[in-house]
């Protein structure tokens, strides 16, 4: 639904440019075309961009932000189709700047309506529905404050019932039903942790002869892994405790756009790597590329490519040694390469064959990963999308040498907070701070 709301608003805009460049509605067989492959695009873009999901729908500047960029890669991708088959000429381009003006605009003023009407409803008391939280210890207390900051005003928190509410006013459980009949509640909710089974079955009995609708709220907090579902299968209520916003239509357009990106930049940049190349190798002996196994997506083993920055050297069995400030490992071609992030540039070929993103958290050595991964919780969580040249760690400072574990857990939570939050928007976002990022002093 949301996704059409888009596709109207591109579609008035395209009329209302058509209008205001040629003082009517006719179309001819090119405009025609140009609007099927807008829609189309924004179709598939628009979702992408994680502006629809339900986490954003109260923070406009968030999920306007996202559209607008979904809008502006859009129109990239219609002028990058016209200049790819040469019919740039066949259509005006004051109408095409108005298009993507209005479309712009229009967006914005769809999302200031829908928030003002969502503000609305918020403020109407009518429309709220009256909840009593029968509830215990953390994960009573948290699920109230969800109910409190319910941004739409569709819930109305009227009563609490059991225990452990930090000061709160709150009713013995046993006089619940008579609460629910007195004063109209429309549901109860049942926020109870599993070891507290005594206070469950004392509400469930309590409500037997109740016609409120009931709703148990798991606490699931307590297992909490990697964006949490709850789906059924055959009739069977089932529970994901781990997974990634990415699938379908998104996965897809992941890869679809590390390709096009790796292979645009493998050709803007041939110049430069074969320089880089024809240093590395005047260096000193060895290769001009250095592999290294890593873990991949699914913790399968990929090898990484990078330009050769060390001296030929033999590592302790079993063991990787970071590289640090004045290694005398590092040659003096490799130092300027790391600083820079340019030795990880050969990557954007492991981008081409599938076994690395554009952006995504930086694959470990392996063995890093087994020291790691029994020490930080959810470490290994990283692997469930393909690893990255650049990621949301390293733009945000966490980048080269993780030589404590407080560095690599840091590294980890910025992972993590990648993969829940990923959209397309986030991966080119990441994209533009790389080129600053990778001015960080802590790469040696």
């Amino acid at each position: 639904m949301k996704n059409l709301q888009t596709q109207i608003v591109i579609l008035l805009a395209f009329l209302l440019a058509l209008y205001a460049r040629f003082g009517s509605l006719q179309l001819n067989s090119d405009y025609i075309i140009a609007l099927l492959l807008g829609l189309l695009i924004s179709a598939v873009i628009m979702p992408a961009t994680g502006a629809f999901r339900h986490e954003f729908r109260w923070s406009i500047l968030r999920r306007t932000r996202r559209l607008l960029a979904g809008w502006a890669l859009v129109v990239t991708i219609l002028v990058a189709i016209a200049a790819l088959f040469k019919v740039s000429s066949d259509y005006s381009r004051i109408w095409f700047g108005y298009w993507v003006l209005f479309g712009g605009a229009g967006l914005f003023v769809n999302q200031l309506f829908k928030h003002g009407w969502l503000v609305h409803r918020r403020k109407s008391s009518k429309t709220a529905r009256r909840i009593v939280l029968v509830g215990s210890s953390s994960n009573g207390r948290r699920v109230e404050q969800r109910i409190l900051a319910d941004p739409d005003g569709e819930l109305q928190l009227v009563a609490r019932f059991g225990h452990d509410w930090s000061g709160q006013g709150s009713y013995p459980v046993e006089q619940l039903a008579d609460y629910v009949a007195a004063k109209h509640v429309s549901e109860v909710w049942i926020a109870v942790p599993w070891e507290d089974r005594e206070l469950l079955e004392a509400t469930l009995a309590t409500l037997n002869e109740s016609v409120v609708d009931v709703n148990v709220i798991p606490d699931l907090y307590q297992y909490r892994l990697l964006n949490q579902a709850i789906a059924e299968w055959d009739g069977l209520p089932v529970i994901s405790l781990s997974g990634t916003p990415m699938t379908g239509t998104e996965l897809r357009l992941k890869a679809v756009f590390d390709r096009v990106g790796a292979l645009l930049l493998l050709v803007l940049l041939a110049p430069v790597l074969l320089v880089l190349a024809l240093l590395v190798r005047l260096s000193g002996p060895g290769p001009v590329l250095f592999r290294q196994t890593r873990h991949g997506i699914g913790g399968e083993a990929i090898e990484i490519l990078k330009f050769r920055s060390m001296k030929q050297h033999q590592e302790p069995p079993g063991e990787v040694v970071q590289a640090t400030r004045d290694d005398h490992r590092v040659t003096f071609i490799g130092r300027m390469l790391r600083r820079c992030s340019l030795d990880e540039l050969p990557q954007l070929l492991n981008v081409l064959r599938g076994e690395m993103s554009l952006v995504g958290p930086r694959p470990h050595a392996v063995e890093h990963n087994q020291a790691f991964k029994s020490r930080i919780p959810k470490y290994m969580l990283r692997h469930k999308v393909r690893p990255g040249i650049t990621g949301w760690a390293q733009v945000n400072g966490f980048r080269g040498v993780t030589d404590t574990e407080e560095k690599m857990a840091l590294r980890i939570e910025h992972d993590l907070w990648y993969i829940q939050n990923w959209s397309l928007w986030l991966d080119l976002k990441i994209l533009l701070q790389t080129p600053l990022a990778m001015l960080h002093r802590n790469a040696f």
